[in-house]
């Protein structure tokens, strides 16, 4: 299975990685579903269970937006003081050696992007190539406009106790201004807030996404990995299932690694993968 699982690695020429937070854990940030993961740690009487904090209905209540700015600073300080994982450097070099077709991650930690044949590109855009990494669920590092789309870095200054995080947007406002002077009629703006995609929200970059996806597809990777994912995420489980099946046709490997086993119902869903490896991701390196 070992040397299976190398040469995988070692020989494939069109790899796809689709990843979780299970690959940032060693770096020190907390996974999401487990005992000691982000729900539980933001669970309150308040708000229940800590997945409601990245719910897109956290903006009604204003408890709950005060919950949920405490949540963005934690989460946004962790991405800047961790360094990334072993694993996170070896799909790097894999990068690097021009053997990375595309890494597909859920994390909005960075942690990957911040490596130089990692890069990505924020908002993405239908102009090719395509970046190598494609962050599925947003980036915890950035705002962004509901309305007007501006794109601006998060620094600690909104976190000061006399500013808010989540604001009105500089940029509309800027434009009310520029529209009142030409006396034309001021229109609402919209509101600044971490580039980050919830559930039951739409996804702004959806569509390029299925773009980049439909790519990948056509170009026929040889190897795919599912690493540090419960794959509970339907549509992360759905682009899994369409990658596997490419995969497969080109008689390549797919390739489960987690501290978990996948269920049974994943596994059928998938159609089977061609090795199940339960334990931490950071083993790989070593093993290679």
């Amino acid at each position: 299975d070992v040397g299976f699982l190398c040469q995988s690695l070692e020989t494939s020429k069109k790899i796809v990685a689709i990843t979780g937070a299970g690959i940032s854990v060693a770096s020190g940030i907390p996974d999401f579903r487990s005992a000691n993961g982000l729900f539980q740690g933001f669970a309150s009487k308040t708000n229940g269970s800590g997945k409601n904090l990245f719910d897109y209905n956290v903006f009604r209540s204003p408890e709950s937006l005060k919950e949920f700015e405490k949540m963005i600073r934690k989460l946004y300080t962790l991405s800047v003081e961790c360094e990334p994982s072993p694993f996170h450097r070896l799909l790097d070099r894999i990068s690097q050696d021009g053997r990375l077709l595309r890494l597909y991650t859920q994390n909005i930690d960075c942690l990957d992007t911040q490596l130089p044949h990692l890069e990505t590109r924020v908002p993405l855009t239908f102009q090719k190539p395509y970046p190598r990494t494609i962050q599925l669920h947003g980036n915890i590092k950035l705002l962004n406009c509901s309305k007007c789309h501006h794109v601006k870095e998060l620094d600690e200054s909104y976190f000061n106790e006399n500013s808010m995080l989540i604001r009105d947007c500089p940029e509309c406002e800027e434009l009310n201004a520029v529209r009142a002077v030409a006396g034309r009629r001021v229109q609402s703006g919209g509101v600044l807030r971490p580039r980050i995609v919830l559930y039951n929200e739409f996804h702004p970059d959806g569509e390029i996404i299925g773009n980049i996806t439909e790519s990948d597809l056509k170009t026929r990777p040889d190897c795919l990995l599912v690493v540090g994912t419960t794959l509970k995420i339907p549509g992360v489980r759905r682009l899994v299932k369409e990658m596997a099946k490419v995969v497969h046709s080109k008689n390549g490997s797919v390739i489960w690694i987690n501290i978990e086993e996948p269920t049974q119902s994943i596994v059928d869903y998938v159609e089977h993968f061609d090795l199940i490896v339960t334990g931490s991701c950071q083993e790989i390196p070593v093993l290679l």
